[in-house]
């Protein structure tokens, strides 16, 4: 991951009974004894409901700029293994994978 910044999903939550944070993640996948990478803009959203009580809803794995990270990619979302946090409750919220906004095919040095 290269950059990782939240700000207020406004655009979700539009009746007042939550509130929704979006996560935008900039990074990029290198495959393996191959000088092509590709770069990501990624988009989650979190969001927490306010009745009966506050909790989330859904919910989105942290990333952190300059980590390396094990992902799942799908045809347009990439998945990040979430961090063990014990056995998982079956009223756990929903782990979102992040929606891929852009990507972009890049080239290494000399080729």
């Amino acid at each position: 991951m290269t950059s990782v910044r939240s700000s207020d999903a406004k655009d979700w939550c539009t009746t007042g009974k939550c509130s929704a944070t979006r996560f935008t993640v900039e990074g990029y996948i290198h495959g393996k004894n191959e000088p092509v990478s590709v770069e990501y803009v990624l988009e989650c959203v979190e969001v927490l409901a306010n009745e009966p009580s506050p909790h989330l809803t859904i919910v989105c794995v942290r990333v952190h700029a300059n980590n390396d990270y094990s992902v799942i990619l799908g045809a347009d979302t990439v998945a990040f293994e979430p961090e063990k946090e014990g056995a998982s409750k079956a009223d756990a919220p929903a782990i979102s994978a992040y929606s891929i906004v852009s990507e972009r095919e890049t080239r290494g040095q000399g080729r």
